[in-house]
This record gives C-alpha cells, structure tokens and sequence, in this order.
C-alpha cells in the first residue's frame, strides 16, 4: 500500500498536481517558463500567476526566467516546465516537426491561450544610415537573444530576401551592451510596441526601426504563412515614423499531459476574475480577446481550453480539439 501511494504521488507532481487524504485535491504546483525578466512579458507571466491564484488558490505556482520561446519550447517538450510562453510561429514547427525541429513533429503540444501580437522589431542606431534591411549585409546585427523565437524568424526572413548580416550571437543583455557600445550596428526584438527593451536602448541611442516593402511581406507571409504583416505606428518610438513588419502571436503553451481541469481553471481565471491583475502589468493585451487571437492557432488548443470555449459558445473547428478532450456536462 505504501509504495502505491508514493507511486501515485510520483504520477501527481509529473501530472502537476498534488494529493493529500483520500481523493482531495490540496495543491496544484506548476512552474511557467517565461521569458528573459529583461522582457515586459516576463511580468505578465508573474500577474498571470497571481491572477490565477487569486481565483484558485489551490495553485501554487513558481516562475521561471529562461532565454526565449525556443528554450522554453524546448524545456515544455522535455516536460522541465509544465506550462510555458510561446510564439505561434515556434508553436507550429514545433508540432509539425518543421525548421529547427526537423523531423521531431511534438504531436502533445497544446495551446492554452493566445493574449498578444508581437512584431518583429528590426532597430539600429539613427545615425548609422542603415535605411532598409539590405543594408545589414555584411554589418554586425543581432538577430535576437540567444534562445528566442526572433532569432530564428529574422534568420528565415534575411535568407528569403537575401540579407546577409554578419550575425552577433549574444543575450538580449550582451546584444544591448554592444549596440549601446557601438560594437555591433543593431539588434533584433520580437515583442509588443512599444517594447520596454527598444524603450531602453532609445534612451542611449536615437534609434530607427526597418521595415519591409508591401510586396516582401507578401513574399514572406507565403513562405511562412504564421507571419502575419503588422504596423508599427508612427510615434510608437520618439521620431520612428511607421514601420511595416512581420507578426506572431504570443501565448501559453503545454503539453497533452495537463489534466484538462487544470487548463480549464487557467483560461477562466484569466478571462474573467483574475483578469485587473494581469491587465495592470501588461496593458497592450487588455486591448486584445484572447479567445478570438485563441481560435486562429494553427495546433490543437489544450482540452480545458476547449472546455471553455464551447461552455461561452465558441464554435471550434474540429483540427483544434485534441484527441483527449472529453466533453463536461
């Protein structure tokens, strides 16, 4: 009975959650992936995890500090970390099998929610007279920090339109030192406009942001289909004018492993009673329906999300509903 019952408790921690007495549920323990604190997504992760406390306190959750959407991807996929942020564009080669993840398709990645567009946000120096991407040929650029999801959609973005930085692979914290320092002649940043790491390296450096012509966004969005055109508005950056870019959706990824409850209890207490709290720290997505930028996912939603969905009425198209959904009378 006794090496049951440790058996059990075994299966509950992977599972993320943890029983006492007979049947009763005491604490959920989850840790959220987030990324670099740098980011002011790494504090929407943290109102997230008070929110969802706050409606549930039966959860206990501890976030993390990792170094992007590909490292967390990775540590979802290992099962390191139950929940995590993701990119809609890592999330579809991810489950497919697709670009970094060539030929390792994740068939058990779930999305959870969706909460917010990210443009990819190419910045130099304003004095540099770098005025388009082409001009990036040969110079020392940042693609992104180390281990994100900009990395790797501005690598494909370059290679598709022929632009041939002489890349300079460091942190977000590294590749802010060395612009700052004049070392390299811009970085890279996917993330909300405005975004607080751009906000910071403008402070230094007048800074401008390249963007792309209407027919090189058409050329990438039928490459890459999971990179939606968006406009950066004039003014969002102090003497930036507007800036036409590639977007992804950014979100919380998991795996088919999550019981379905617990998924459903997160997407709740998001939309509804947890929602002031995380508003307060991350404003640009209050301005967003999760449940709408949820529904365009290009892989499954997680079982608990599709519980929701239709609970509001939502119709799902059947590719989104996993194979372990159950239905909740």
């Amino acid at each position: 009975m006794k090496g049951f019952r440790v058996f059990l408790c075994i299966l509950a921690v992977v599972l993320g959650i943890v029983t006492s007495g007979m049947g009763e549920t005491s604490k959920i323990l989850l840790t959220f992936g987030a990324p670099p604190s740098s980011s002011a997504v790494y504090s929407y992760w943290v109102a997230i995890a008070k929110a969802i406390q706050t409606v549930y306190p039966e959860f206990q959750i501890t976030v993390t500090e990792c170094q992007g959407a590909m490292d967390i991807t990775k540590r979802v996929r290992s099962g390191l970390v139950p929940v995590g942020n993701s990119m809609s564009n890592t999330d579809y080669e991810n489950y497919n099998g697709l670009g970094p993840f060539e030929g390792k398709a994740f068939k058990d990645l779930r999305i959870i929610w969706y909460f917010d567009i990210t443009p990819q946000q190419w910045v130099v120096a304003q004095d540099a007279n770098i005025k388009t991407i082409y001009d990036l040929s040969g110079k020392k650029f940042n693609p992104g920090g180390t281990g994100t999801a900009a990395v790797v959609i501005t690598r494909q973005v370059f290679e598709l339109l022929g632009v041939k930085p002489d890349y300079f692979e460091a942190s977000q914290k590294d590749a802010a030192e060395a612009f700052v320092n004049r070392q390299i002649i811009g970085v890279t940043k996917s993330g909300p406009a405005p975004d607080s790491f751009v906000l910071q390296l403008a402070v230094s450096i007048p800074i401008a942001i390249l963007g792309l012509s209407d027919d090189e966004l058409k050329r990438v969005n039928e490459k890459y289909p999971y990179l939606i055109p968006y406009t950066i508005p004039a003014e969002t950056y102090k003497g930036v004018g507007t800036v036409k870019t590639v977007a992804v959706m950014m979100g919380a990824q998991t795996t088919s492993k999550l019981p379905q409850e617990v998924g459903y209890k997160m997407i709740k207490a998001v939309c509804e009673g947890g929602k002031s709290i995380w508003a307060a720290a991350y404003p640009s997505a209050a301005k967003l329906n999760p449940l709408e930028l949820t529904l365009k996912s290009k892989v499954p939603l997680h079982a608990g999300t599709v519980q929701y969905l239709k609970e509001l009425g939502h119709n799902v198209p059947p590719e989104l509903v996993p194979p372990e959904y159950k239905d909740v009378k």
